[in-house]
Order: C-alpha cells, then structure tokens, then sequence
C-alpha cells in the first residue's frame, strides 16, 4: 500500500527491451530511478536480509571464496527452473518492495526530484506495481531483445532465449501497463515515444492512475 502521493512510474519489460534506457531519458525529466536489481543484489549480499535464506535453499556451493553469492552460479540453478526461480523471488522480493518504498517516501520530502521512477523486470509479478501511479511497458520483438542481450552480457544466444523463457510474456504484462512502448527502432525515436508519452501524462486530467491506454 502507498504512503504518500509522490508520482511514481514503474518501467518493465522482459530482458533486451530496454527498460534501463527509458528510465535514463526519465531521469532526465526530473525523474529519480530505483532499479529494483540493484536492490536485489544487495538484499543478497552477506549480512543483508535474503543472504541466509538463499544460502540455506540453494546450498553453499553458489558461494565465492569469501562466502558472498555468486550470482552466476546462482543463475544456474534458477534459470529455466520455474520452481526455483520462484522460490528466489519469494526470498527476495519483500525486502526489494520495502527498500523501495522507503526511497520513494524519502523523495517525498526531497524538492529535488519530480517523480520516480522503479525499473523492474518484475513490477507486476512482484507486486511491486502497487507502489506505481503508472505502468509503463516496454517491448521489443524477440530477435532483437536476444541480440542485445547476448552483446550486453557476453552470453550466448541458447542462454539469452532461456532468459527470455523464463519470464511472462508481453501478453501478461500489456494488461497491467497503461502505457506500451515498443522499442524497436533508433534511439531517436524511443526517445521521441518516451516524449509523447510523458506528454499524454502532463495532459491528463483525471491523474495518472486513470488514463487510457496508450501504446506507442
């Protein structure tokens, strides 16, 4: 549940979409960004909140030599397995959604910023869209999401099409976006679509909760 009325948009979107980028164009409007896998890897982190219980489910043999996670390791186990990835969310989850919530109630009080911004590849499956005034989803065809991938993370394509498995589809989370921006072009026209969209908000004047859907 919310705290305060401090905006806040959520970017999603499956890997290679280009969540991260929309969010850096976002900033650039006076937005805040809060990347829900950065808070992730902290809560995982030896000492933090899921550490113990990761270890615990997923064995010592993800750790490094001085006993922190070993993400790569961990992804192994999780990845293109629906059981476990879920209980890695379960660990994870609550202590990324309260973390978040206590940033957006601190840029409350903060006349720095206009807006946040949560970019999280899972907004919708963790909940976390309940702390957003709107949704925005972005899309990309899956060929191109795989070759930005596979450049961004020095993997192969096999590994790129698991990741890409292993999350709902666009179909599930059209339904909860109120915005829908399909990068699939140059960066010049995402920026533009971010534009009109951001635009579209400003305009509207019933908030940002009860806008029709826009797909750009």
């Amino acid at each position: 549940m919310r705290q305060n009325n401090f905006p806040t948009i959520g970017v999603t979107g499956i890997t290679g979409s280009g969540t991260s980028t929309v969010s850096a164009i976002l900033e650039e409007r006076g937005g805040y960004i809060i990347e829900a896998d950065k808070l992730a890897h902290d809560t995982m982190s030896k000492n933090k909140p899921a550490y113990a219980a990761i270890v615990d489910h997923f064995g010592k043999d993800i750790l490094n030599a001085n006993s922190e996670i070993n993400r790569r390791a961990l992804g192994k186990k999780v990845f293109g397995n629906k059981t476990e990835m879920a209980e890695l969310e379960k660990i994870i989850h609550p202590a990324v959604i309260e973390k978040t919530r206590e940033l957006v109630d601190t840029l409350a009080e903060n006349n720095n910023y206009t807006f946040a911004i949560i970019d999280a590849p899972l907004l919708v499956e963790s909940g976390m869209s309940t702390l957003c005034d709107s949704i925005w989803l972005i899309t990309a065809p899956d060929e191109i999401r795989i070759q930005r991938v596979t450049a961004r993370d020095g993997i192969d394509e096999n590994t790129a099409k698991r990741r890409l498995q292993s999350r709902k589809g666009d179909a599930h989370l059209r339904q909860h976006a109120n915005i829908t921006i399909e990068n699939d072009g140059s960066a010049i026209a995402l920026r533009s679509k971010v534009e009109i969209a951001l635009k579209a908000m400003s305009l509207n004047r019933n908030g940002w909760h009860d806008m029709e859907v826009l797909e750009l």
